[in-house]
């Protein structure tokens, strides 16, 4: 009776983790300042001497929580330094911006959501010739800024 106790409380717990929250669809203002960001971007790999703070600046503008300010600075800064002589075609900048944009708009996506967002970027960072030293640093960062916007906390069941 108490192994088949213990065994019941594993797979109930086993099966507790946190469901995925939505993911935010970005709207019409949004994609046009997502342009920005974009060339922002692709300003950035190409070596222009202002990209780095028009990046920050508009990423900026993002980030609800002052409290994330730093974060996102942060993330600048080491998409900076990863994209550095890459190529970014405008697909991947594209992608990326909208990545960025994501980790500061999602308010209530899970953890598996997160390092998900993380997997894509430093794939795709690493697709366009970033080194994994420095691609590496930049995903991680996605889920910093992520924790500091996000309104989700963790349930006592998803400690398990």
């Amino acid at each position: 009776m108490r192994y088949g106790l213990v065994l019941a409380a594993a797979l109930i717990l086993s099966g507790c983790r946190q469901a995925d929250g939505p993911v935010p669809t970005p709207t019409e203002s949004v994609q046009e300042e997502l342009v920005d960001v974009r060339r922002d971007l692709q300003n950035v790999a190409g070596g222009n001497a202002t990209a780095p703070q028009e990046l920050a600046d508009d990423l900026r503008k993002y980030a609800r929580r002052p409290e994330a300010h730093p974060a996102v600075d942060e993330l600048s800064r080491r998409l900076v330094t990863a994209l550095a002589g890459t190529d970014l075609g405008e697909q991947d900048a594209e992608r990326l911006a909208h990545d960025l944009w994501l980790s500061m708009a999602a308010r209530e996506i899970s953890e598996r959501q997160v390092e998900e967002l993380q997997n894509n970027v430093q794939a795709l960072l690493m697709s366009i010739g970033a080194t994994e030293e420095t691609a590496q640093p930049v995903a991680v960062q996605f889920g910093e800024v992520q924790r500091a916007e996000t309104d989700r906390p963790r349930r006592w069941y998803e400690f398990f």
